[in-house]
This record gives C-alpha cells, sequence and structure tokens, in this order.
C-alpha cells in the first residue's frame, strides 16, 4: 500500500495493542501500514476485520459466546 501522505509504499506492522471494548480491555495483534518517512499509520477495511476479528474473538470466548 502506498502512503496517502508521501506515495512511497509503507510497511506492514504488527504490534500488540491493548483495545477497549464494552468496558474491557483486551490485547490483541495489531495490523496496519506505517510511512516510513512520515511515522503515520494507517490501515485498510481487510486490516480493520483483521483486527476486530481478532477482538471479537477474545471477546465470545471470555463470556462463552459461540
Amino acid at each position: 500500500m502506498k502512503s496517502p501522505i508521501t506515495g512511497k509504499e509503507m510497511i506492514l506492522k504488527k504490534e500488540k495493542r491493548s483495545i477497549a471494548y464494552k468496558n474491557e480491555t483486551f490485547e490483541i495483534v495489531f495490523h496496519c501500514y506505517k510511512c516510513v518517512n512520515s511515522g503515520e499509520q494507517f490501515t485498510t477495511t481487510e486490516l480493520d476485520e483483521i483486527n476486530m476479528d481478532m477482538l471479537y474473538k477474545q471477546y465470545n470466548d471470555k463470556h462463552q459466546i459461540k
């Protein structure tokens, strides 16, 4: 993916991040693209779906929701 700021290719970054959801906090491996030149981080719809799926899975597992 190219940076909307610089137009150069960005790197795919995966990092542990704490995300709040329904008054609880869950730690997921957050996926995003990082612009090397500006340091800004961006996601795509696909990466947003991956991140949210991980969050929902942890929530459902914790509360035993199928």
